[in-house]
């Protein structure tokens, strides 16, 4: 299926044979209108918000997830002092969830957060665990382990692979990724593999860490990584960075999966079952990558300068930014555009169709959508504190 004002030699030559596949145009300006109006502002106490801070450019932050319950509550995970901080729907701060350690009640991280059948769920995934709130006491009522997947002798092809992702499913099972080979940078090394492919196979896991599907889907790379070489000094990226590809996977309230490598605003769904429904692609003209834009972005003493500095960059940025999805199936995507200090947000159908568009500051990103609203996070760009802001949805 193909959109009316776009051509099929305008597809990326790696994109073709896919199946199933809606290529869309933004000729047209979509019929609906959006406008996002401020709200309340969501802040931890002093001795918490000294942690709410941006990690310089990678996409690694304090925030593991925002949650919201049927009374308005508001759960904001974060993953630096590993607590859940409640507030009620006005922005007071109600009271913490959890401390650092290995004890109930407690985490040594915060993958995933979601609230489930009434409860509400926290994937600890370096405790190996998810840990289940009362949401009426908010009291811990139950504590799952999943050291070891239970089965994966007998799945065929994952036999020694290493569980390296886990994501919450609206009925309390998990979205698990294996992967065989785990990053390496030591050159001279056999097992190097800084610029390989490193699969990671997905597939459904219960709460007792059984597998329960066959493979789902494959991903080729969880994300890139560059190696840089200077002065008999050899490093690597860290942590994600944003003007690299990156694999992107939201799971929608009806279980519907939604994935995307970022350089090409190209998503695959599957359905509840694990089964692929369909893909679309929007074409869009990418940014031009500048060295001497990125290290002003970089601080002097940041372990990444060394390699934005010295390693070879690609020449183009990713396309998607970010991508979630809402209360209504609805995917909300932001789109990395030439023009600086903004980025475009298209509201999409879960078919690709586009509901809307916007233009936001690339200071802010919305993290979550429900009731009307839009929870997003701020940065403050001279202070570099970050914050938490609802916005009132209005559409048109």
């Amino acid at each position: 299926m193909f959109g009316c004002s776009t051509r099929h030699k305008e597809l990326p030559a790696n994109l073709k044979g896919i199946k199933k596949l809606s290529i869309y145009s933004l000729d047209k300006e979509p019929a609906t209108s959006i406008k996002l109006v401020r709200g309340v502002t969501f802040v931890a106490p002093k001795k918490y918000s000294i942690g709410w801070y941006k990690e310089t450019v990678s996409f690694y932050s304090w925030l593991a997830g925002i949650q919201i319950d049927n009374a308005g509550r508001v759960y904001i995970a974060d993953d630096k002092v590993m607590k859940i901080h409640v507030f009620n729907s006005d922005g007071k701060y109600l009271k913490s969830l959890g401390r650092k350690g290995r004890g109930p009640g407690e985490f040594l991280s915060i993958a995933d957060m979601k609230i489930v059948l009434g409860k509400l769920y926290i994937s600890d995934f370096l405790n190996f665990r998810t840990t289940i709130y009362s949401l009426d006491s908010l009291k811990v009522i139950n504590t799952v382990n999943g050291r070891q997947t239970v089965n994966k002798k007998e799945v065929g092809g994952i036999n020694g692979w290493v569980r390296s992702m886990l994501l919450l499913r609206s009925n309390g099972t998990f979205l698990a990724g294996f992967t065989k080979h785990i990053l390496d940078e030591r050159l001279g090394s056999p097992t190097f593999n800084i610029g390989k492919d490193r699969p990671v196979k997905f597939y459904f896991m219960n709460k007792k860490s059984k597998i329960i599907s066959g493979e789902i889907f494959q991903i080729k790379k969880d994300e890139k990584i560059l190696l840089a070489q200077f002065g008999g000094r050899v490093s690597s990226n860290i942590r994600p960075l944003p003007f690299l590809g990156r694999t992107i996977i939201a799971i929608s309230n009806n279980n519907h999966i939604y994935i995307t490598w970022t350089d090409n605003f190209l998503i695959k769904v599957y359905g509840a079952d694990g089964n692929y429904i369909r893909a679309f692609y929007y074409p869009f003209r990418k940014k031009v990558i500048h060295r001497k834009e990125l290290l002003s972005l970089i601080n002097k003493n940041d372990w990444n300068r060394f390699v934005v500095e010295h390693a070879k960059l690609p020449k183009i940025w990713p396309v998607i930014y970010s991508m979630i999805v809402d209360d209504h199936d609805r995917l909300w995507v932001s789109v990395i555009v030439p023009q600086k200090g903004v980025r475009e947000w298209l509201v999409l159908k879960d078919t690709g169709a586009l509901i809307a568009k916007f233009t936001w500051p690339d200071n802010r990103v919305i993290k979550t959508v429900k009731d009307g609203y839009a929870y997003a996070i701020e940065t403050n760009q001279e202070t570099e504190m970050q914050k938490i802001v609802r916005y009132k949805i209005e559409m048109k």
